[in-house]
Order: C-alpha cells, then structure tokens, then sequence
C-alpha cells in the first residue's frame, strides 16, 4: 500500500525520528530510492552524513523547511512522535502537513497523534525501512528533489542570523577536531541554535534538556553520566544560569578524574527569557542575575579553568584537555568578536 501510494506522488518527503538511531545504512537508501527531502528531527541527528544532498538536517521548524513539509503531496513519518518539540521549536502552532502521511511506528497510539495517518504500519523502524528499501529496488523515481533541497538550503542560509551562525561554527569546530564527541546540553543558547543548525556525524552524538521541559543544570551531571556510559570524548553546553543549579558536580567529574570538557555560555543572566520579556515590553525581573567569578570556583571543585576568545586558542585548548584527568571550564562570552567571525564562514550541512 505504501509503494503503490508513493508511485502516484510528485513531491515526498521524508522524517525520519529519534526511534530511527539503529537503523543503519538503509536510511539514506530508502531517500535515495524515494528521491525525497529527508528532516532529522534532534533526536535523530546524524543518520544521514551532514553533506547528503538529501538531507535538511533538523530545520523543520524554520519557515523554509515548514514549506518543503507543507508543499509535500506525500509524507513518510517513521520512529518520530511528531512532537511539538520537534517540529514546532517556537510555539506558534504554524508547522503543518498537508499531503497523504504515512506513518510507522512501534507504538500502535502514537500512530494517530497529533496527527492522523492515512496509512499507518505498526512496526521496528529497521524492518519497515529495510523492506521498503527491497520493495524499492529496482524501481525508477525521480522527483527532482536535490533540485528542492537545495533551494531550501539557499532560504536556510538566507534567513541565519549572525549569532545563530556563530554559535553554530563553535559547535561544529569542536565536532569535527575531537573525534567521537558527544555533545551534552542544557537549556541554554548554542543548544537552542544547535538543535536547529547543528549536524552530527553519528547517532546518539547530541542531546539536550530543551526538547521538552527546558530542566535547568541537566547538561552538566548528564554530560558526566554520558562520559561514563559511553567512553567517549564529552562536551557540556551549558549557561551561566544553569550552571549555578548544579555546578556542585564538577567534583564528582574530579573524583573521577574525568576529561569533561564544560563549554560555559555567559550572558550574565537567563539569556533568552531576558529576550521574550524585553520583545514583551515586560519589566525585566530576576533575568539579570549575578554571575560569579567561574575561575576559582572551578578550582575550587577540583576543575581547570579557560576563558577562551580566540578560534586557535579553542583548537589548542581542547587538543590539551581532551587527554587531561580533570574536568575543565571554558568559558565563553556570548558578546565576544571571535564568535562573529567564525559565523561569517559557517555553512550548514557540512
């Protein structure tokens, strides 16, 4: 039923969601095969290389990647809840699907909601995408979609704000010069703009506390508990808010002698509430706090200490840190021109 429907379709697309991170190889087949614009919603991050000419990564919430959604005559939804958190990042009710929607899914409830399916599969993510692939094959379809991503991608570019763009280029710095990391993250601003811009090389390299109920002082026992788990190089991304609700826990990343890597976002104060109260025209109120002097509180838990202002001293810092026994702040102001810069050559899906 599905292939018979795609074949009467001109313009699909594909989600693929959090429920698709052990789907291996077959996921960028079965884009290819159905020619089609393919999202990764946050969870997801990273089943498709970041430079596929299929892909548009994370950005189905920005007004370009909602059109290539809602232009879709065909949606194939697979292992995604199709969440609000995913899909419509800032609240205004505007993500919209408005072609015939497949879905498949694990769980037989989740199939109907929010959105009602057309056709609905209950199955393992890797069994419907590897058995799509095999029905697939051998089968020519050509939607013109490279010819769509691209234009997307163009309107993406357009529309990146210096800021987005900066904060972006620091994440995508760090992945690509320590090999294996996992980025841990707080509700804090370089994660807000990274689960939009940024693009992971794996699955299961990038997770936050802003898909849901935004828990402040997560990213940094969290980013401990990752390091555990997985051995692997770890970044925390957190603010200089959020910090203050957990930094006591630098000294179990100490006990441990741990190579955390505590990337400090400082704004003096709740950043981006300050935002919407300021947009509001509201008084700002208990956005603007005292922020503390991080350096010898950070020696105090046991942890090193960088304020970091220039691209090389980063590169120099974490090739250093990344082999240390301790956990290490590194400090960044949200104001400082080094970030500015590297967003003047930052692209997406690189």
């Amino acid at each position: 039923m599905i292939v018979e429907s795609l074949k009467a379709a001109k313009n699909p697309v594909i989600l693929y969601g959090g429920g698709c991170v052990d789907v291996d190889h077959d996921a960028q087949t079965l884009a290819e095969l159905i020619d089609a614009p393919t999202f990764l919603t946050i969870n997801a991050k990273g089943l498709l290389p970041p430079s596929h000419p299929l892909s548009l990564g994370s950005n189905q919430s920005l007004e370009a990647g909602r059109a290539v959604i809602a232009e879709a005559d065909w949606v194939l939804a697979i292992g995604t809840e199709l969440g609000e958190t995913d899909y419509d990042v800032f609240f205004n009710g505007e993500f919209k699907i408005n072609g015939m929607l497949i879905r498949i899914d694990c769980d037989a409830q989740q199939l109907q909601r929010p959105f009602r399916a057309d056709i609905a599969v209950l199955s393992d993510a890797q069994m419907a995408v590897s058995g799509l692939c095999n029905r697939l094959k051998g089968q020519s379809l050509n939607h013109q979609a490279v010819s769509r991503v691209n234009e997307a991608k163009q309107a993406l570019l357009a529309g990146m704000t210096p800021d987005f763009a900066g904060q972006n280029a620091l994440l995508q710095l760090i992945r690509d010069e320590v090999k294996d990391v996992i980025f841990v993250g707080d509700s804090t601003q370089p994660v807000y703009s990274g689960n939009l811009g940024f693009e992971a090389l794996a699955t299961r390299r990038w997770f936050n506390s802003s898909t849901g109920f935004g828990t402040l002082g997560y990213g940094l026992p969290a980013a401990i508990g990752a390091m555990i788990g997985s051995n692997s190089p770890v970044v925390s991304l957190i603010g200089d808010g959020g910090i203050q609700f957990t930094i006591a826990e630098l000294i179990c990343a100490a006990e441990l002698e741990l190579p955390l890597i505590v990337l400090l976002w400082n704004n003096q104060g709740y950043g981006e509430i300050r935002r919407y109260m300021e947009e509001g025209g509201l008084p700002l109120i208990g956005v603007n706090i005292k922020t503390p002097n991080f350096e010898p509180l950070a020696a105090g838990f046991g942890a090193g200490y960088r304020r970091i202002t220039a691209k090389q001293q980063l590169l120099d810092a974490l090739k250093e840190d990344i082999k240390g026994k301790q956990p290490i702040i590194y400090e960044v102001d949200e104001a400082d021109d080094f970030l500015i810069e590297m967003g003047k050559t930052f692209t997406c899906f690189s």
